[in-house]
């Protein structure tokens, strides 16, 4: 995995970000800059020069009916600017805002669905690949508005600073003091307001970790019953404490440095240049009451805009540190390439590991060590032994989940890499020991597609049936048509840990592929019903090659052959017979769950 460093200058990543809105909404950019420009003419020409047109002209004597006249145009052209930017707010951006979500959210999810599982156990990535996806989208937004914030500040200095400048332009020295403050300390500023935000963030999530426990179901029996809401109420006080020692750390800082442009702007700015056209009006007699009054109304915008102008740069620094996060994920190479121009994948498919170890990340220690075994077409294999022996861990490795540290696994004598990715991981049908169920019909569930042909809802019933959980599902009040968990659904149906488990089994049943891997897919069921699932599996199965794992061994005597697994190395294999009769560790488990598996064994 590469290193966190950042290959972007600012101006490449806010360029990058506005090339997506262009992409994703075109049109959007150059709109809310017309927007702008017509919303900042109409403030000028409302705020400026009509009162100085008024104003002077009734001190000069200028006719009523060319004020009225004056009046009019600039309240018709107001009129018009409020109702395009009312379609632009309520109808043009809210749409457009939709399809920027949308495109910048799809990048993110594609991504997040190429790279290697071991990103997200890698805290760093995984931690970068959090802020891009919370900020994305908004940071986008932001970044409009500054390029809008930008282009008005620029016109309304442009216009207001003329005619300041023309009634007086020592005015303008009052101006450019706040400029001056922004110069300063602005950038000192943000790089505060960004480093507090990133630790408010990152001290957030153990706060909204507990939150979460108590509001999810998955933990309300524990809360309940256990004192594990006195360690989350600890935690969550702890959280707190965190983020008000954040909020001491950054707080006073953002204060003083806020203070010091308010300060410069309100007291020096306003006041000094309230005094000074006040006397040259009242006392010197050389400016008109109009000028004096836009000189009060103007002076604090120009000045406001200047330093907008610093603070603007300086937000686009800001949003480059965000947008970093964003293409650091975006631009991350997979170490497993999805390969679109390897191999197609034969029929018949014969797995070979040769001397394969694996370790994670950052790891010392081997998870698998020197693995050497081969799968052949139909055959049925075993992996067993305790929590942690890196049964589940192989299984990734044999689906090319994880990349092998040493040695290679080979299909049909080619090793995997060469074939194209997702070709070769459709070779296989899983169902994992922390299986997922997702908010959508039972059917969708099962095939995890939309869309579904005849031909496909019928082999989804039958894998129903075939994980026996055919009568629970046609009870439902829309039979396979229910939509699981009510996450989006009042009337979702919401089942038990093993009906759910059957479910999850039923995808194995129903996919045609010629291998099929269960990793502990009965952990939630009885053994009888075990059993039975296994039994159906096989047959289902028969001309598949299975790897199944299990805690209980009574499964083991299905398999063609038995690997017994311990601390990433294959101690005993064999049949289920050979393994007894060598009276081995295998022998020892064996004897160890004799008394729930003895109706088994009489039965094989």
């Amino acid at each position: 995995m590469k290193k966190d460093k950042s290959n972007y200058s600012a101006l490449k990543n806010n360029l990058y970000i506005l090339k997506q809105i262009h992409t994703a909404s075109p049109g959007r950019i150059a709109l809310n800059l017309v927007v702008i420009v017509l919303k900042s003419t109409s403030n000028v020409l409302f705020d400026v020069y009509m009162l100085r047109y008024v104003i002077n002209g009734i001190q000069k004597g200028l006719q009523f009916k060319n004020i009225v006249l004056f009046i009019l145009a600039i309240a018709v052209y107001h009129l018009f600017v409020c109702i395009f930017e009312n379609y632009y707010n309520e109808t043009f951006a809210p749409i457009s805002n939709q399809k920027i979500y949308k495109h910048i959210q799809k990048k993110l999810f594609s991504k997040a669905s190429s790279v290697e599982i071991s990103c997200f156990e890698n805290p760093q990535f995984y931690d970068k690949y959090v802020k891009a996806i919370s900020e994305a989208s908004g940071r986008a937004f932001n970044v409009l508005d500054s390029l809008g914030n930008i282009v008005y500040s620029l016109f309304t200095i442009s216009a207001m600073s003329f005619v300041v400048f023309t009634i007086d332009p020592i005015l303008m020295v009052f101006a450019l003091i706040p400029f001056t403050v922004s110069l300063v300390f602005g950038k000192k500023l943000n790089k505060i307001r960004y480093d507090y935000n990133m630790e408010m963030q990152e001290k957030s999530r153990k706060r909204d970790y507990v939150r979460r426990i108590f509001y999810l179901a998955d933990y309300a029996k524990e809360v309940r019953l256990a004192n594990i809401n006195k360690v989350m109420f600890k935690k969550f006080y702890e959280s707190i404490n965190e983020l008000k020692a954040v909020i001491k750390k950054h707080g006073i800082k953002v204060a003083l440095l806020d203070y010091l442009f308010i300060a410069s702007n309100d007291i020096i700015v306003y006041l000094g240049a309230i005094l000074y056209a006040s006397y040259k009006t009242l006392i010197s007699k050389t400016m008109l009451y109009g000028d004096c009054v836009v000189v009060i109304n103007s002076i604090n915008s120009v000045a406001w805009s200047l330093r907008s102008i610093v603070d603007i740069f300086i937000q686009f620094q800001n949003h480059s540190l965000y947008i970093d996060n964003l293409r650091y994920f975006l631009d991350y190479k997979p170490s497993i390439s999805g390969n679109v121009n390897g191999l197609d994948t034969p029929k018949d498919c014969k797995l070979t590991l040769k001397n394969v170890s694996f370790k994670y990340d950052g790891q010392q220690n081997y998870s698998i060590k020197n693995v050497s075994l081969n799968i052949n077409p139909g055959e049925k294999i075993a992996l067993v032994g305790h929590n942690g022996a890196g049964k589940s861990t192989l299984v990734k490795l044999i689906m090319h989940l994880y990349n092998a540290t040493d040695g290679e696994i080979l299909l049909n004598d080619i090793p995997i890499k060469e074939y194209k990715l997702k070709a070769y991981r459709d070779l296989f049908s899983v169902v994992f020991q922390d299986y997922k169920v997702f908010s959508m019909p039972v059917i969708e569930n099962i095939l995890l597609k939309d869309n579904l042909t005849a031909e496909e809802r019928a082999q989804a019933i039958n894998g129903i049936k075939n994980a026996g959980v055919y009568d629970k599902i046609m009870s439902l009040h829309k039979q396979y048509n229910t939509v699981l968990t009510k996450e989006f659904d009042e009337n979702g149906a919401v089942l038990s840990g093993g009906e759910y488990q059957k479910i999850a089994i039923a995808r194995v049943f129903t996919k045609n592929s010629p291998i099929a891997i269960l990793d502990e897919p009965s952990s939630a069921l009885d053994p009888l019903s075990e059993y039975v699932v296994y039994e159906s599996m096989m047959e289902a199965c028969k001309n598949k090659a299975v790897i199944f794992i299990s805690h209980r061994l009574s499964s083991a005597v299905l398999a063609d052959k038995v690997y017994l697994m311990e601390n990433g190395e294959i101690i005993e294999s064999g049949s289920h017979s050979e393994l007894l009769k060598k009276g081995g560790k295998y022998t020892d488990m064996w004897n160890k769950q004799a008394e729930k598996y003895h109706e088994t064994e009489a039965i094989v």
